[in-house]
């Protein structure tokens, strides 16, 4: 449970840093090319949206 005192809190932890890992992942088709600066965009606004969920939190 990783210092987790009960395992609800260890699940409701891994189910966030679940939630949170494939919304900050890029979605890309197969072969597509996205040039690095805007994939930099796209995680900067992803990032900026994830703020400020949890700052509502």
């Amino acid at each position: 449970m990783r210092g987790f005192q009960h395992p609800n809190s260890a699940h409701r932890f891994c189910r966030a840093y679940d939630e949170a890992r494939n919304f900050l992942r890029p979605a890309t088709r197969r072969k597509q090319h996205v040039p690095a600066a805007r994939r930099r965009a796209i995680h900067v606004q992803r990032v900026a949206a994830l703020r400020d969920v949890l700052v509502v939190a």
